[in-house]
């Protein structure tokens, strides 16, 4: 048995308060926004002047700055968004009656289809395709609020995406905060930040730079305020991550319906990358590649709530003392939808962290507990997994409570999981799953099958698809997935292997010299196995293989080069 990553709770918070990015001082504030002002020889009157500036920007009243007047300012924001987008859309309202039509985009439209094609600093017509290609794209996109699809963006569709965009406005202002005055310069506890309450904490610092009260800032002065300085912005910098994590976090919540832990009963996060157990189910399609993690319940009196999350497809089989489960909610970050561009997908959550998450039910499945007993989330993000890093910087935790109204008593989180027992939360490695079929030792394939027996030391779980609770279809794989598929076709000869690979493999310390078996000769109809990876040689008298070929390269026998119409980024 070995613990790794591992939370809980009630014998320690620092789970919680240890890794979270404590908040900017009022001093880091004053030092940060001062670093624009302060220079050699500069005055405390020109420091002052440019520092009275951020104070009025903060729409202060009468008395000061107010929680008030700084949300009037957010708000300010959204409505001229608002306002802005509506507009947009009724700029295309030809007939006046507050609704627009495809046929109204089309209109106006053309004749920017029509515009002059410039290319290598020549300007070109534009051929009758490419208007109507570029037509159809202008179009489309100006019909994006249009959520029912019948062509006509309604006043409800105007009011939607005038919200949905103010709403994105607002999660902007919010993230740029940090320029205002905050409300924890509020020396006397009154709910305002008084200018003479501002210029008050602004000298103090100043004086705490101009060490010989001269009323100027020194040379030397100057170069020890540099390390403040830069201290004050990095304190900034840690403020604005946690903002944008919290934000992207409240995002991702949104609508993912499930119950709330309930009180009386012990909540337990549990989290996985992938497993050390392949499935010979899948759930979705059977192009996706689908895991299983074992989580035994220890006996007791108390009710256990478990909140499950995987980066991969996984089936959680839940064993032991199912009795005391009084609720589970699963999760997976894989769906149906997801895109192969992750590389795409930060970039724009980065962008628009309030940004609408990806459609589609996780692909997740449960065992041993009842149907009634069993959620699962809407879509990606509802639930962060719990990893070294989630557990460390807070993630984990905090989805978890966004998510279910209440902080989880203990987290568990595991790379390849194999089998997890709660309470209290612990994982083995040394226990193969239910039903385990393990890998033969002998046969065709045997050098790759001693590469799975390695790869997912916890065996094949011999699934009954029956038992499975999913929001997906689930079905048996044909072939197996991964290279315990490649095995079985290298078994019934339907692939001969080609080409090996050596290398050394580097495991926590120790190294161990390797041949596998990376490239295969087809010799009949065959069916890629979910996940699999390699070179495939295809003769000519032999069809292209069924599945996903994304991670493979698929080469003809005539010339080694990539099959017309495969993917030459894996070759």
């Amino acid at each position: 048995m070995r613990l790794r990553f591992f939370c809980v709770l009630c014998l320690s918070t620092t789970c919680l308060s240890g890794s979270a990015a404590p908040a900017q001082t009022s001093s880091e504030w004053i030092i940060a926004r001062m670093g624009g002002a302060v220079r050699a020889d500069v005055t405390w009157e020109q420091v002052r002047s440019n520092m009275v500036v951020a104070f009025y920007q903060s729409n202060p009243d009468q008395r000061g700055v107010t929680p008030q007047g700084l949300d009037n300012l957010r708000r300010s924001v959204m409505a001229q968004r608002r306002a802005q987008a509506a507009a947009q859309i009724l700029n295309y309202d030809l007939d006046g009656d507050g609704t627009v039509s495809k046929d109204e985009i089309t209109a106006v439209m053309e004749p920017r289809a029509r515009q002059m094609i410039h290319a290598n600093g020549v300007q070109l017509e534009p051929t009758p395709q490419q208007v109507r290609l570029q037509l159809d794209k202008l179009v489309s996109d100006a019909l994006k609020p249009d959520s029912d699809g019948d062509g006509i963006i309604s006043r409800t569709e105007i009011q939607q995406e005038a919200e949905r965009q103010a709403e994105q406005a607002g999660a902007g202002w919010q993230q740029n905060a940090a320029q205002f005055v905050p409300m924890s310069l509020d020396t006397d506890g009154d709910g305002v930040v008084s200018l003479a309450e501002y210029e008050a904490a602004v000298r103090e610092e100043f004086n705490q730079i101009d060490k010989d009260r001269d009323g100027r800032v020194s040379a030397s002065e100057l170069s020890e305020f540099g390390n403040r300085l830069n201290e004050a912005r990095q304190a900034a910098q840690r403020v604005r991550e946690t903002q944008v994590r919290k934000q992207r976090l409240e995002a991702a919540v949104r609508g993912c319906d499930v119950p709330a832990a309930p009180a009386g009963a012990r909540f337990v996060l549990l989290g996985a990358h992938d497993a050390k157990a392949l499935s010979s189910a899948w759930i979705g399609n059977q192009d996706k590649l689908t895991y299983v993690t074992t989580v035994e319940v220890a006996p007791g009196r108390d009710p256990v709530y478990l909140a499950l999350a995987s980066n991969a497809t996984m089936i959680w089989d839940i064993v032991g003392a199912t009795g005391r489960i009084a609720g589970v909610v699963a999760h997976s970050e894989t769906t149906l939808e997801n895109t192969s561009d992750s590389a795409a997908r930060q970039r724009a959550a980065a962008i628009n962290p309030a940004g609408p998450q990806p459609s589609g039910k996780p692909l997740v499945g449960v065992m041993g507990v009842p149907r009634e007993k069993v959620h699962f989330t809407a879509h990606r993000g509802c639930l962060v997994p719990a990893s070294e890093a989630t557990i460390k910087d807070g993630s984990a935790q905090q989805a978890a409570v966004l998510l279910l109204g209440r902080a989880a008593d203990e987290i568990g989180g595991e790379q390849s999981a194999e089998t997890f027992r709660v309470p209290p939360a612990m994982h083995f490695r040394d226990r193969p799953v239910r039903n385990a079929a393990r890998a033969p030792t002998d046969g065709l394939g045997e050098l790759v099958w001693r590469e799975v027996q390695e790869e997912y030391p916890a065996g094949i779980a011999r699934i009954d698809v029956e038992s499975v609770i999913s929001a997906h279809p689930v079905g048996r794989y044909s072939i197996l997935p991964g290279r315990a598929g490649i095995a079985e076709l290298v078994d019934t000869g339907a692939l001969i292997i080609a080409g090996m690979s050596r290398g050394i493999r580097i495991n926590g310390g120790d190294w161990k010299p390797y041949t596998s078996p990376d490239k295969f000769r087809i010799t009949e109809k065959i069916r890629i196995p979910a996940g699999a990876a390699g070179t495939f040689i295809l003769p000519r008298d032999i069809p292209v293989p069924e599945g996903d070929l994304s991670l493979v390269c698929l080469v003809s026998a005539a010339d080694m080069k990539p099959v017309d119409g495969q993917r030459r980024g894996r070759c």
